[in-house]
C-alpha cells in the first residue's frame, strides 16, 4: 500500500520553536495512521531557520516519533553545514536524509552534481533527493539521478515536487529508486503509475491524501477536492497557511497567533476557514 509522509510544519510561538505543538503534531500523525514525517523541508520553512533551530526541530521530532518513518531535511545551501547537519541527524538516530539542490545562485548542473556527490559520500545514511524547481530554480533531471544511482547504492529515493507527471514517470523508470510525489493534486495519477506514495503538504491539516494513498473512500472525488484545496492554499503565504490551518483545524485554537518565525508573519487578513472546510477531510 502507498505511503503518506507529512512534510511537516515547523511550529513557532513568539519566535521560539513550539515543542508542545510538535508533540501534538506527532500525536496527530500517529493516531490518524500517517506513515512518516519529513521535518526540515520546504513546508517547514527550512531556509528561514538558523542552524541551531534546524538542529532543534530535527531533534524534537525524532524524540517524539518512535513509531513513524522519519526523513530529515538537511540542506543548508552550504556544503560544510549540510554535511555537519547530516552527521548530527545521523547521531540523533535518523537513517533517511533528504537533500535539495543548492539554490538562489544559478548553479550549473555540474556544480549541483558535485554537491550531491560530496554530500552522499560524506554521509553514511540512506539518501533521498528532493526536486522542487519552483523554489530552488533547478530541475534535477532524471539522467542526473540515474548517474548518481549507478554510483551510490545509498541513494535510495527521491521526492519530486516538479509538477510534471511525465518527468515523474521517468524517475520511476530508474531501477531500485523509491519515488514519492510531492504535488498533492498529482498523487492519484502518480500512485497509478507506481509511486511509493506521497509527501504531501495538505496532510499537515487534512486526511485527503491519506485517504487517496490508502484507497479509502471515493478516491476520485477526494482527489478532485484535493486539487481545489491546493488551489486555495496557493492564495496564501506558504508555509504560514499550513501552520495556521494545523492550529485552527486540528488543534482547534480559536484564533491562532504568533505561529510563524521571522521573516514570515501571521496571516492577514484573518483567513476564512469555511472554504478550506468544503474540501478537507478532517479527523473525527
Amino acid at each position: 500500500m502507498s505511503k503518506i509522509v507529512i512534510p511537516m510544519i515547523t511550529p513557532f510561538s513568539d519566535g521560539e520553536i513550539d515543542t508542545h505543538v510538535i508533540r501534538k503534531f506527532v500525536e496527530y500523525a500517529t493516531i490518524n495512521g500517517f506513515d512518516g514525517l519529513f521535518p526540515g523541508g520546504s513546508t517547514g520553512g527550512f531556509a528561514s531557520l538558523s542552524m541551531k533551530q534546524h538542529e532543534q526541530v530535527l531533534s524534537e521530532v525524532i524524540d517524539e516519533s518512535a513509531n513513524l518513518l522519519l526523513f530529515a531535511g538537511i540542506c543548508r545551501n552550504n556544503m560544510i553545514e549540510t554535511i555537519e547537519l547530516g552527521r548530527n541527524a545521523i547521531d540523533m538516530g535518523y537513517t533517511n536524509l533528504v537533500i535539495i539542490n543548492p539554490y538562489y545562485h544559478k548553479f550549473s548542473e555540474r556544480s549541483i552534481e558535485k554537491f550531491f556527490r560530496d554530500a552522499i559520500e560524506a554521509l553514511d545514511s540512506n539518501i533521498y533527493l528532493y526536486n522542487n524547481p519552483s523554489l530552488s530554480g533547478f530541475t534535477i533531471q532524471p539522467e542526473l539521478v540515474s548517474r548518481l544511482k549507478v554510483d551510490y547504492s545509498s541513494l535510495v529515493g527521491m521526492k519530486d515536487s516538479g509538477d510534471n507527471i511525465r518527468t515523474f514517470r521517468k524517475y520511476l523508470e530508474i531501477k531500485n529508486l523509491e519515488v514519492f510525489q510531492g504535488k498533492d493534486a498529482l498523487l492519484l495519477d502518480s500512485i497509478k503509475s507506481g509511486a511509493a506514495g506521497g509527501v504531501c503538504s495538505t496532510a499537515n491539516f487534512s486526511l485527503n491524501t491519506l485517504k487517496i494513498a490508502k484507497n479509502s473512500g471515493n478516491v476520485p472525488d477526494i482527489s478532485e477536492k484535493t486539487g481545489k484545496l491546493v488551489e486555495l492554499v496557493s492564495r496564501f503565504e506558504v508555509p504560514a497557511i499550513h501552520n495556521f490551518l494545523f492550529r485552527k483545524l486540528i488543534l482547534k485554537e480559536s484564533r491562532p497567533k504568533s505561529y510563524m518565525n521571522s521573516p514570515f508573519s501571521d496571516l492577514e487578513p484573518y483567513p476564512d476557514v469555511s472554504e478550506f472546510l468544503k474540501y478537507s477531510i478532517l479527523p473525527e
